[in-house]
């Protein structure tokens, strides 16, 4: 979590909340998680829509 952190620029206790479901990412933070994670933020946004309840 601290490395995420320092890779998005923001205290590791941001990375905790995300990952513990207590923040939501708003879309620009989505887009700088997945580059810091080196993953196609549109891939993220694919897996998203598909465990969307509203899918």
């Amino acid at each position: 979590m601290r490395e995420l952190g320092e890779r998005i620029d923001e205290p590791h206790s941001f990375v905790q909340k995300i990952e513990s479901m207590e923040r939501r990412l708003d879309a620009y933070e989505l887009v700088q998680y997945c580059k810091a994670l080196d993953i196609d933020p549109h891939d993220a946004i694919s897996i998203l829509e598909k465990s969307s309840p509203l899918h």
